[in-house]
């Protein structure tokens, strides 16, 4: 079935895999002949299941996916073809709202398979369904927004920059506290103020903290589904989070995208377990073993592993910005734009950084390296660079999943937390931590100056173990 949710999550990354545009024009053709005034827009393309109204996220597909293809080819036609489908999709939803504004009637996906709530029937999770519906409402209107004045529809545009302002203003007070408290303290909820841009400015910090203290509570992994996955990492590194979004890809443990690959997979499960710890095939229903949601993982990994972003649509500008994380030590990849190929590459080991970068012929780009600070000019053209670094990308043996035993089980560890934390350590109560890694410790004892004085413990370990095996 051609799952509308499903595609729109995937969109980014299948348009870095291939070259979709002509695929997915004439599957968004398909999709405006569905669409209706009275149901909105299909949950699947071509439509074959019994006829009802659309719903968040899935439907979204009408707005989300052409503005992706546009912003990869450069080519406003698919926004011109699509935008009476655009606007229809969010005027079906304005038409649906109550008198606060807010889209909160009729069926909803909500983060469909999440593992955040317990109820095993449920497979929408625990984020507040309307939540997300409203969430996507603002996105997808804003989308319009800036659709209207590309195509120089002035009269809409401001129609839709008005409704913008007034949804995230509902969005506000409906779903966020005055005091900066979301909602649906989930990871998702978390995730969709802050990378939909909802959440006023001054209540971000206290919902990123949110977001890292859930992730924590789930000993470092993810319990999001179809809707809060796509966004996960991109949402870590871009609020300062970068390391912990490296942590949680490169998770071999249910659940994590490499889990799947240890069981064997080679290609994206439909759910996080389809086939479970002990082997067996998990037969709870819906468990298809090619169903590519979770690949959206792909997306952050060309933009923010291999550092390939477009600055102007169809990347006539390009902005090239790799980012490291523990435990990969070198990343290559390639982009077929529509102006030719543009590869990143680079390698960070034994003490020193190699890049490697390829622009095609008529276009600019800007180039940030690793540890870095000033942006780079550059035309089109090869271009290399070597420098000496301190970072160690090596996967390290002490991490904050650590347990404490693993930890004080090393006299050094020992020693320096009886020189900073002697209550910590005279504490009867420690034996019966000894089990917990340090994300789970932490969690329970929050505070800035206990992550650091762990920092330092592991910091320290894994730096007298990288200079034994170096000798």
């Amino acid at each position: 079935l051609g799952w509308t949710g499903d595609a729109q999550v995937f969109a980014g990354t299948a348009a870095y895999n291939r070259n979709v545009a002509l695929f997915f024009t004439k599957w968004l053709h398909d999709l405006a002949s569905e669409q209706t005034a009275e149901f909105g827009v299909p949950h699947v393309i071509p439509n074959i299941l019994v006829q009802q109204e659309g719903a968040a996220a899935w439907s979204d597909a009408a707005v989300i996916i052409p503005w992706v293809i546009y912003q990869t080819y450069g080519d406003k036609r698919i926004l011109e073809e699509q935008y009476e489908s655009m606007k229809g999709w969010v005027d079906f939803i304005k038409s649906r709202c109550g008198s606060n504004g807010l889209w909160q009637t009729g069926f909803q996906y909500g983060d469909w398979l999440a593992l955040d709530k317990e109820e095993s029937a449920d497979f929408s999770g625990a984020t507040d369904k309307h939540l997300v519906a409203n969430a996507y409402y603002a996105y997808s209107t804003d989308i319009v927004r800036k659709t209207s004045r590309l195509l120089n529809y002035t009269e809409d545009a401001d129609k839709y920059d008005e409704l913008y302002g007034e949804i995230k203003k509902a969005f506000n007070e409906e779903y966020i506290t005055s005091t900066g408290r979301i909602l649906s303290e989930t990871q998702t909820g978390c995730i969709l103020a802050l990378y939909f841009d909802l959440a006023e400015e001054k209540y971000r910090d206290r919902i990123l903290k949110s977001l890292a203290t859930n992730i924590a509570n789930h000993k470092n992994h993810l319990s999001t589904g179809f809707v809060g996955t796509p966004y996960l990492c991109h949402t870590l590194t871009e609020n300062t989070l970068h390391d912990l979004a490296g942590i949680l890809f490169l998770r071999e443990d249910y659940p994590s995208w490499l889990y799947s690959v240890k069981k064997g997979a080679t290609t994206i499960w439909e759910r996080w377990n389809s086939i479970l710890p002990n082997g067996d095939f998990d037969t709870s229903g819906m468990n298809s073993l090619n169903h590519y949601a979770y690949g959206s993982i792909g997306d952050w990994m060309y933009r923010k592993l291999a550092g390939i972003n477009q600055l102007e649509p169809g990347y006539k500008r390009i902005l090239i910005k790799p980012q490291f994380i523990k435990g990969i030590t070198s990343v290559e990849a390639t982009f077929n734009s529509v102006y030719g190929e543009i590869k990143s590459a680079w390698v960070c080991q034994d003490k020193w950084i190699k890049i490697k970068v390829e622009i095609p012929a008529n276009t600019t780009a800007v180039l940030y390296l690793p540890e870095k600070e000033e942006p780079i000019e550059l035309g089109s053209g090869t271009y290399k660079y070597e420098y000496a670094t301190e970072t160690n990308l090596e996967k390290e043996r002490f991490t904050f999943d650590s347990t404490l035993k693993e930890i004080l089980d090393e006299p050094l560890a020992v020693q320096i937390l009886n020189q900073y934390a002697p209550d910590l350590m005279n504490n009867p109560a420690i034996q019966f931590a000894y089990q917990l890694s340090i994300i789970e410790i932490l969690a329970n004892a929050p505070g800035d100056e206990t992550v650091q004085l762990f920092k330092k413990v592991i910091d320290t370990l894994n730096n007298r173990q990288n200079e034994v095996l170096t000798k």
